[in-house]
Order: structure tokens, then sequence, then C-alpha cells
């Protein structure tokens, strides 16, 4: 009579028990690592922790590229290119990236066209013209467009030819978002010819 062995693959589960007080412990350890890290990058505010001053040459040697790797200053202006067509300026920009049209974020044409701004921002010669807040940003363009210059545009895939302008948007204060229906004022604006190769 033959025997069968039956050997199952199956291995008992263990678990581990791990006590409530240590996972409190680790939580609260790495809490307070998190948080001498994040203060030592800050600036100066109501916030002293004991041994702060300290904490900050081994904040730079843990974490060395700082918050600003991370994020963009909320009060830093913002570029805005325009297209003069059919007799009137229109807003050229590709932005916000996730839109359908830029295919949520894959099609990268978005995140080129601020490199390209840059590259014709620093172009010599550059005339700004400084917009009266109060005013519509249209009265600035057409103002600054008494003095256009002509650059010659670089960048591989141009998205600004022909008669074009930048404005310098900044954003208004938060503590003053009641008092204007827009997000962002004109601070100043330039006017271009761009010719693309």
């Amino acid at each position: 009579m033959s025997r069968s062995l039956r050997i199952s693959s199956a291995r008992p589960s263990r678990r581990v028990p791990v006590p409530r007080s240590w996972i409190t412990a680790l939580t609260a350890g790495w809490t307070v690592v998190a948080l001498y890290v994040a203060q030592s990058f800050l600036p100066h505010n109501v916030i002293s922790l004991p041994g702060q001053d300290g904490a900050r040459s081994v904040a730079t040697v843990v974490a060395p590229q700082g918050w600003a790797f991370f994020t963009k200053s909320a009060t830093d202006p913002q570029y805005a290119p325009y297209r003069f067509l059919n007799g009137r300026w229109e807003g050229a920009s590709l932005t916000p990236h996730s839109r359908a049209g830029n295919v949520f974020g894959f099609d990268r044409a978005s995140r080129s066209q601020g490199i390209e701004i840059a590259l014709l921002l620093h172009e010599e010669g550059i005339e700004w013209t400084k917009c009266d807040t109060s005013a519509p940003l249209d009265d600035c363009l057409t103002r600054a467009a008494d003095k256009p210059v002509t650059l010659t545009n670089s960048s591989p895939s141009p998205t600004l030819c022909g008669r074009a302008a930048v404005a310098e948007m900044h954003p208004v204060p938060w503590a003053w978002r009641h008092l204007s229906a827009d997000q962002h004022t004109p601070k100043r604006a330039t006017v271009w010819n761009v010719e693309c190769p």
C-alpha cells in the first residue's frame, strides 16, 4: 500500500505584536524631528523651540535642499504672455498644465513656454512700460505698443511669434483679496515684434 505525502506550501502566519506605546513613541519622535527641520528653514516667527539655533546646522546636512526646492513663493510675480490678434490683445498662456488641451499634463509644451518667455526677457534692449493698476491691462499693453522691441525667438518650438507682449503680474495680497475681483494686478508690460526662424 502506497502512502501519499501531502506537503502544504502554506506557512502558518506569524504576527509580531508591537506595543502601542512603541508606535506612539516612534510617531512622536518623527513629529519632533520634522518640526525642528521645518522650523529651521522657516523665516523668523513666533514659534521658538528649545535648541532651535543648533538644529539649523544639523537640518542643512539632513535636508540640504531646503523647502524652496519644493515650493515657489506665492508673492513672486508671474509673466503672462499675450498676442495681438484681430486688433486686440489675447492671452497666449498655455497653462494650466493640467487642462485637457495639455493632455492633463502629459504635453510638456506648457512647461517649455515658461523657458521661452524667460529667454526672451533676458534679451538686450527690453523696454518696460509701467501699468496703472486701476486701469485695464489692455490700456497698458496699448501704451507699451508705442515702443516695441524686435527680438528673435530662439526656442525650438516657439509659441510667441509676431506681435507679442509680456505683462508682469503681481498677486493681490491675501489681506486685500476682498478689494479686487482679480487675483493678479499688472505692474509693467513690454511689447515685442518677435521673429521666429
